[in-house]
């Protein structure tokens, strides 16, 4: 082989690897943009909106939406629901305000009142009975929803009402603040996983 020919091949060779870079970066952005779109929730301050009545709830209910109330009239930054740890809070502030409502959860790995991660989470609620799977059932104010968020992630909020197919929520980590938004329960787009009760629902 004499020098040009072996500089066509390496240039053949260049030519195919570039293309192949261009079309994984061409792919990964499209995932990225269907997902960015797929998961485009409608947030909303939860300054702006209030509770609606909870009177009529099971004491638990009341208790845990009790504390959820409080929690949007005086939020707390991450240090006050992950015990001074930095990270993504969403499941620390679950878990927070059940421990706070006098429900803590216990942390199957550790133990304890906090359960920092959407995968442990869901754990806990299967390993106490409380764990259902995304169907046509909607949860109820006191609940707990886990959702995929993003490409990779997953997302946990507190139910604080429903309307025939939509459920209202706040939650943690949203924007950095303890937010509200409104869930289409129907629409798969939203990647629900799946929701746990609040512990008197297993005692009836």
């Amino acid at each position: 082989m004499d020098d040009r020919e072996a500089h066509r091949e390496i240039n053949q060779l260049i030519v195919v690897t570039i293309g192949a870079i261009i079309a994984m970066i061409a792919l990964v952005v499209s995932v990225y943009i269907f997902f960015k779109s797929s998961y485009s929730f409608d947030y909303r301050a939860v300054s702006t909106i209030n509770i609606p009545d909870y009177s009529i709830q099971s004491e638990t209910r009341q208790d845990v939406l009790e504390v959820v109330e409080q929690e949007i009239k005086n939020p707390g930054d991450m240090y006050k629901y992950t015990e001074g740890a930095k990270e993504p809070w969403c499941a620390d502030f679950v878990s927070w305000v059940y421990a706070t409502a006098g429900h803590e959860f216990v942390n199957p790995t550790s133990g304890g009142w906090r359960i920092p991660g959407t995968h442990t989470l869901q754990e806990y609620f299967k390993k106490e009975g409380r764990w259902h799977a995304y169907d046509s059932e909607l949860p109820q104010p006191g609940d707990v929803v886990i959702y995929r968020h993003g490409i990779f992630g997953e997302h946990t909020n507190i139910v604080v009402a429903t309307d025939y197919d939509e459920i209202l929520t706040v939650g943690g980590n949203e924007n950095g603040k303890i937010m509200m938004h409104r869930i289409t329960y129907s629409d798969t787009r939203y990647g629900i996983i799946g929701y746990g009760t609040t512990p008197e629902d297993e005692e009836d």
